[in-house]
């Protein structure tokens, strides 16, 4: 269970609200879209038209590394020479919302931003703790190579869930994930893994604040990731 940092549930905003704004898009014209996040190019850190709050245009550095091709022309989100993920401002994040239609309250940017980045480093602990079950002596971390946003969609699992509690709901109870991320890594080795997260939401912790629950796995497409979950069921 990933416990939102926020100081109180009423900084919050909803599990809703923060699937629908995800600066995740999806558009016919790839051209527009970073293929790697799968959020817009060239955000601008200037103010949208008709904005009335100055938001920050500071940027936090994730702990996540990440891949940077040889052929990667453009500067996707500004990300430069970082050799981490950097993520968005509340002004970039904000301006990505207004691209995709959204409107989202402008006090809420930083909040949303803050819980967009914790939701993210909980998932890249959890692909850790995975990767560290198939090698526990490596040295070597994986690198976040492509991130796909698939709210629609739902993970066979979380269908699979959904169908028991509707046909047997005194044996299975299932709420439908609020959000779900394709993530592709690369190791070491340069072998490409795909890993599905289901995002939830839990009940609020004992001070009112909101809790996240996230499952991730490996997508069984590989021979080494249905392998790596067969490990985690007999050796737990």
């Amino acid at each position: 269970m990933a416990t939102c940092p926020m100081s109180n549930k009423h900084d919050a905003p909803n599990a809703t609200l923060l699937a629908a704004q995800c600066p995740v898009m999806h558009s016919n014209d790839p051209s527009l879209i970073n293929p790697l996040n799968n959020v817009p190019l060239n955000l601008s850190q200037s103010p949208s038209p008709n904005q009335s709050k100055i938001l920050s245009t500071e940027r936090e550095t994730s702990s996540i590394p990440r891949v940077v091709a040889n052929s990667e022309t453009g500067d996707y989100l500004n990300q430069g020479e970082a050799k981490n993920w950097v993520y968005p401002s509340p002004q970039q994040f904000y301006n990505a919302l207004m691209r995709k239609g959204h409107d989202m309250p402008e006090d809420q940017m930083a909040t949303m931003v803050q819980l967009h980045n914790f939701l993210n480093e909980e998932a890249w602990n959890e692909v850790l703790q995975w990767e560290g079950r198939l090698d526990p002596r490596a040295t070597s971390v994986p690198k976040l190579a492509e991130i796909n946003g698939k709210p629609r969609e739902l993970t066979y699992k979380a269908r699979s869930l959904m169908w028991a509690s509707w046909a047997l709901p005194s044996y299975f109870q299932a709420q439908r994930p609020f959000d779900r991320h394709d993530w592709v890594i690369t190791r070491s080795s340069g072998q490409r893994i795909r890993y599905v997260i289901d995002y939830y939401r839990d009940e609020a912790d004992e001070d009112g604040n909101p809790a996240f629950v996230l499952d991730v796995r490996p997508a069984s497409d590989s021979i080494s990731s249905v392998l790596l979950k067969l490990r985690d069921v007999l050796l737990g």
